[in-house]
């Protein structure tokens, strides 16, 4: 009992609390600042995969966005070339056109040319009477081929059919040809039958619609080799 001292007892144990109190402290401390960690690099995960993502989008939408403007120039190049292959073929059409009118204006020419015109007409219709459809000026000029036209168009038929079939041709004074489009018609024939309700146009400006239409790849390639 002499040896027992209660100062220096109670001082053990308060530097026994002390230590346990700092081993708590640097225990608790450790902990945050692992935790701290722990955030800390979710946070700045989170941030970079928000960056990555932000970037992906804005290479996306600029790699969509020249993807358009290139198509758009492509489009618009094809645009253009169109148009220029447009207006030379129509600068075509007009010069054709321009020249089949000087080329009637010879009446023997103009005359044979409608006389073939109308038994083509005739071919394709079959039809027992027909009515011829002209220009005004024309009307003349028919009436001296009329005769011809029903005579060849027999033969044609009897030489490809071993058979007789005739068609009688008039033609329609009270109503002429005049325009098409807004431009005056160079001339030709419509030959009409069954009230009107058959139909088949011959007229110059149709022959060379035609014509063009069937020669376009040809002129196409002629005028625009790749």
């Amino acid at each position: 009992m002499a040896d027992f001292n209660p100062q220096e007892r109670v001082k053990k144990m308060v530097n026994a609390i002390k230590a346990e109190a700092t081993e708590k402290s640097e225990q608790i401390k450790d902990m945050a600042a692992q935790q701290f960690r722990i955030e800390k690099n979710k946070l700045l995960n989170q941030q970079k995969e928000k960056i990555i993502e932000e970037y992906k989008k804005k290479i996306e939408s600029y790699t969509i966005e020249k993807r358009i403007q290139r198509s758009s120039k492509i489009n618009q190049s094809r645009l253009s070339k169109m148009q220029a292959r447009f207006e030379l073929i129509q600068r075509l059409k007009e010069e054709v056109r321009q020249r089949m009118a000087k080329l009637i204006q010879d009446q023997s020419v103009y005359k044979e040319l409608l006389k073939n015109l109308i038994i083509q007409g005739m071919i394709k219709l079959l039809e027992p009477r027909i009515e011829l459809t002209c220009l005004e000026q024309d009307v003349q000029l028919i009436r001296t081929v009329l005769g011809e036209c029903q005579s060849e168009f027999t033969q044609i038929i009897k030489r490809e059919t071993t058979k007789d079939f005739k068609t009688t041709l008039s033609i329609n004074q009270s109503q002429y040809l005049t325009e098409k489009a807004g431009k005056p018609i160079l001339g030709g024939v419509v030959l009409s039958c069954a009230n009107s309700r058959i139909v088949c146009s011959n007229t110059l400006d149709d022959r060379l619609e035609l014509s063009l239409q069937e020669f376009l790849p040809d002129i196409r390639n002629g005028l625009f080799k790749k």
